[in-house]
């Protein structure tokens, strides 16, 4: 399972600060005991000035967490309640409001796989189908390193709140080559929000036959 959220800034927060208060969130995250479940943490803020038509600049960043599936399955701890309670505290510090309403749980499926990393658009939709026929139409677009279809699945305990069923992300090494392939894409989408991606966290590429469980 996977995390997608959309990040707002605090008020008062320039881009910059927003960033370094952002890391500081990421690296309290980190160090909760809930972290055993974690593959993959990346924080992707918005590539700024917005340059592609179609790209909001109504957001400062989107966020996505991959878990393993005992995230999912495994009892809640009272260390895991306490995890949730420590990041919502530090969320009050950093965002306009908390990550819990601005969140998407989905199923995450390589379309073209890559590593994270790099210029990416997140395509949101509201018609999963749609999101597919886009994700699929660049299966084989020789200038990305990754393209990603994610789509709304149940997670339990953890709500969605985004009125989205599906998003797509298409990975470039450079904002040139992500103008030339999907600009077109944007428009295509509800909403497009282009970013640059800091990967925080990686176990897939450090242990890749890892038990997933």
């Amino acid at each position: 399972m996977k995390l997608i959220y959309l990040a707002t800034r605090k008020p008062g927060f320039s881009a910059d600060d927003f960033t370094r208060r952002w890391r500081m969130h990421g690296a309290v995250a980190m160090s909760t005991p809930f972290w055993r479940h974690a593959l993959c943490y990346v924080q992707a803020e918005v590539a700024r000035p917005v340059t592609l038509a179609g790209a909001s600049g109504a957001y400062d960043g989107v966020a996505y967490l991959t878990l393993k599936a005992s995230a999912i399955t495994a009892p809640r701890t009272a260390e895991d309640e306490a995890s949730s309670q420590t990041l919502l505290e530090d969320e009050k510090h950093t965002f306009a409001g908390p990550i819990p309403q601005v969140s998407l749980w989905v199923e995450e499926e390589p379309i073209k796989p890559g590593e994270p990393g790099g210029m990416t658009a997140f395509l949101f939709f509201h018609d999963a189908a749609k999101a597919r026929r886009t994700a699929e139409g660049l299966r084989h677009e020789a200038r990305l390193n990754r393209v990603t279809l994610n789509t709304k699945g149940a997670a339990g305990h953890f709500p969605s709140t985004l009125p989205f069923e599906a998003v797509v992300e298409i990975s470039a090494f450079s904002p040139e080559i992500l103008a030339k392939v999907a600009q077109e894409m944007l428009g295509a989408a509800d909403l497009a929000v282009v970013t640059r991606e800091c990967v925080l966290w990686d176990r897939r590429a450090a242990s890749p036959t890892a038990d997933p469980a």
